[in-house]
């Protein structure tokens, strides 16, 4: 294929992840492919990834002490189209990331890799933030990946559609629970929100997921707390039930069923947890 890279099934696979968030960083790219391995092992790769003879991925260091963030090259995004790995609304446009989202971005991504790797969840389906905003929404990335999705007319109907468009969570995922498949909204908290935030995200949260579970992670247990507070006064008895609240460290290291607080169980003196 003329102008289109080579890849193995492996570097696709990579790729496609690394897309679907972004951007990624060594440690990260570690956690979530090779977490036995080093440090080192990840840089290897994904300065691989970012050499002329592969031209993957690009890479950034905003500052001498901050992280390389990389993130697909448009050769690579042309290429995972035409293969139909990746879905875009255009090959035209190059990634931004945002520095002031950056870590904000890399937390969510954290929190992913920990519930796509919990032996509580199987057979994770995750539609990013970053997805979301460009017009990708769950029953579209599913058609996509099941064959289902005209490609061509979805990018066609984009265009009119997006100024329409609501804001979106951190992350929708589906996952199989104790045999049953299960859908969730996932929002991270990385500063404490103003009430009036919070009141927005309830009612976006509401109004684009009602049926379905809604799990905000915030920062630390001291900020989870105080979202549960604020959720129990905005959001009505009898739908509290579908409300629960973690903290980071919770939600990434420990079993899924044993990460959160119901909304409808009351709050000990102590804190958010069960």
């Amino acid at each position: 294929m003329k102008d289109y890279l080579e890849m193995t099934e492996e570097e696709v696979a990579h790729l496609v992840w690394i897309h679907s968030n972004k951007f990624t960083v060594p440690e990260l790219f570690r956690k979530k492919f090779y977490p036995q391995k080093t440090y080192r092992n990840a840089c290897y790769f994904l300065n691989k990834y970012a050499k002329s003879e592969k031209w993957f991925l690009h890479s950034e260091k905003p500052t001498q002490t901050s992280h390389t963030y990389y993130y697909l090259t448009a050769g690579a995004i042309r290429t995972l189209d035409a293969m139909d790995r990746i879905l875009v609304r255009s090959t035209k446009y190059p990634i931004k990331i945002n520095p002031y989202e950056r870590e904000h971005d890399l937390k969510v991504q954290e929190v992913r890799i920990a519930f796509e790797a919990n032996p509580d969840l199987g057979e994770i389906f995750w539609v990013s933030d970053f997805e979301m905003r460009s017009g990708i929404t769950p029953l579209v990335k599913s058609r996509f990946l099941t064959g289902k999705l005209d490609k061509g007319r979805w990018r066609g109907s984009w265009s009119g559609a997006r100024n329409h468009s609501r804001r979106t969570p951190d992350g929708y995922f589906e996952a199989d629970v104790d045999g049953q498949r299960m859908s969730f909204a996932f929002e991270f908290e990385n500063k404490p929100r103003s009430d009036g935030k919070i009141q927005d995200m309830v009612s976006y949260l509401n109004y684009s997921f009602p049926e379905t579970s809604k799990m905000i992670v915030s920062a630390i247990e001291k900020n989870a707390v105080r979202m549960i507070r604020a959720l129990k006064i905005k959001i009505k008895k009898n739908e509290q039930q579908k409300w629960f609240v973690s903290d980071f460290e919770k939600a990434t290291k420990l079993p899924f069923k044993e990460i959160w607080f119901q909304l409808d169980h009351p709050l000990e003196a102590g804190g958010a947890d069960n």
